[in-house]
């Protein structure tokens, strides 16, 4: 296995012990869907950046070299959940990899929305590997103007 640190290592050292111990820990749980200090990863949880835009929701979804066919995107009351595969190709046999940092597999996102949306005029594009969601607030969730009358 290739391995590629920022840092030489010198492990004569109680520092370079603290960072090879270091590099083990990031493997371990990398290998396992966490990334640096045990985050989630993007395999699991794609970042996604979230905003207002005054009659609902705009959501871009990170999805790198993924399939729009390999998506699904699903509403279901305040909940919009995101599902798909990446990178589902295996290695030949007989190859080596030398770095594996590309995830592949399965991931998944759900994200509680903070109003009731229009689920028949949610719309979803793709482009340049990001995924944007466009999530319009349901037409009781709008706020109406009360006219008043004068006497």
């Amino acid at each position: 296995m290739l391995h590629v640190s920022m840092w030489p290592q010198d492990t004569g050292t109680l520092f370079g012990e603290l960072e090879s111990l270091q590099d083990d820990m990031n493997r371990l749980f990398f290998d396992h869907g966490y990334g640096r200090r045990g985050q989630r990863s993007w395999l699991t949880q794609p970042a996604m950046n979230v905003w207002s835009s005054g009659e609902g929701l705009v959501i871009d979804v990170e999805l790198p070299g993924v399939d729009p066919k390999d998506v699904d995107v699903s509403l279901n009351g305040d909940e919009l959940a995101i599902r798909g595969k990446v990178n589902t190709q295996e290695p030949r046999d007989g190859t080596t990899y030398h770095r594996h940092e590309r995830p592949r597999g399965e991931f998944a996102r759900t994200l509680q929305l903070p109003f009731r949306a229009e689920a028949g005029a949610v719309k979803a594009s793709y482009r340049n590997g990001v995924l944007r969601l466009t999530v319009p607030l349901a037409e009781q969730e709008k706020p109406r103007r009360i006219a008043i009358e004068a006497a």
